[in-house]
């Protein structure tokens, strides 16, 4: 029994800073090494990304903060944006709190215990008995592991419904002293941002939207969820992650990243979907997660996708920046305001992180 995404809101930090104006502060950053600078900023211009939030004002970010400074303003900032994204996607999808068994909360950018989904239970009337399952480590992955997650518990309880949540500040991981490429890269590249979905089992009769499936005559369609695939990749444990310093979390970023998804994830993509009866040529929509320019392009040319299939993921990348796990999110939030599937459409929902793994998620509407 296929689960259905009822309907997925976003919520965003109250700072915002257009690529150029980061340009200006990397360049005060890296002002003694000026070879470096300039490297940088060819960097940062050649990223496709256009705009990002953060939690914290520019020149914050330039200061020695302690470990603890930043956690303190993960827990605020963590709470403040999952109870807004909660909040407006538990409404919109005319579900109550009180009618969501479970919610998964992802996150890799900053620690915090009681989770975060803890801290809504307090605040928003979900109900006592309501299942909580925080997953951190699967980074820029988990936000379509968490969907997937989600799925294989409603397909054991269709009667009940899910809360996603996903919310990464990742510029709290910035370190001012390290001049590697790696965080020069994690500079062009990452934003602040929280995203909620609302997942319903088949049977699921708590929400207004249940009532648009199958409903082609000006309805939003939810799309259902018809399989998931999670695929690990041996021995690439050194591509990405985080390495746990004095100084906080650290970014670890090789350079052969995109050559990796490229030549890897098709030859694990068209198995799956071929046991699911389908081409890559029947898939009408592709929400991919948009893990840096070279990432969406090499994906782009390898799958023979046109732009238009490609839009919304470009779109994320270039107003938001990537988001680690909310980005996939993201992109399905501006799938679902700007897209107008027909039923029977089929799409595909794909996310890569560390470990080294990726997630496929198969949608029709």
């Amino acid at each position: 029994m296929p689960s259905a995404l009822l309907n997925t809101a976003i919520a965003l930090p109250d700072h915002a800073y257009s690529q150029a104006e980061i340009r200006a502060v990397v360049r005060q950053w890296l002002a003694g090494d000026p070879d470096k600078a300039a490297k940088a900023d060819s960097i940062l211009a050649n990223a496709e990304v256009e705009r990002r939030y953060t939690v914290r004002p520019a020149p914050w970010y330039l200061e020695h903060t302690s470990v603890t400074e930043r956690t303190e303003v993960y827990r605020e900032e963590m709470v403040r944006l999952c109870e807004r994204a909660a909040t407006q996607a538990l409404a919109e999808a005319g579900v109550a709190a009180e009618a969501v068994s479970l919610i998964i909360s992802t996150s890799c950018t900053g620690i915090m215990i009681p989770s975060v989904e803890s801290h809504l239970m307090n605040r928003m009337p979900f109900g006592p008995n309501t299942r909580r399952q925080p997953i951190t480590e699967l980074g820029c992955s988990a936000g379509a592991g968490a969907i997937a997650q989600a799925d294989h518990y409603l397909r054991a309880y269709p009667d009940e419904a899910v809360l996603v949540l996903s919310a990464e500040l990742t510029t709290l991981t910035a370190q001012v002293s390290d001049f590697s490429m790696a965080n020069v890269v994690s500079a062009a590249l990452f934003g602040d941002g929280a995203a909620a979905t609302v997942v319903a089992g088949e049977r699921f009769a708590g929400a207004r939207a249940n009532g648009a499936r199958g409903d082609g005559n000006g309805v939003r369609l939810p799309a259902r969820i018809i399989a998931t695939r999670s695929v690990f990749f041996r021995d690439s444990l050194d591509l990405m992650g985080f390495e746990n310093t004095d100084s906080g979390l650290k970014i670890v970023m090789l350079p052969k990243v995109p050559r990796f998804v490229h030549q890897e994830v098709p030859q694990h993509l068209l198995p799956f979907l071929e046991e699911n009866g389908l081409r890559l040529a029947d898939l009408s929509h592709f929400l991919l997660h948009p893990g840096g320019r070279k990432v969406l392009e090499g994906l782009q040319k390898k799958l023979a996708l046109s732009p238009a299939q490609t839009r919304i993921s470009w779109k994320v990348l270039r107003d938001y920046g990537n988001l680690s796990s909310a980005t996939v999110l993201f992109v399905l939030h501006h799938f679902e305001q700007e897209v107008t599937p027909r039923p029977g459409d089929h799409g595909l929902m794909l996310a890569v992180g560390p470990g080294f793994g990726a997630e496929f998620i198969l949608l029709q509407w």
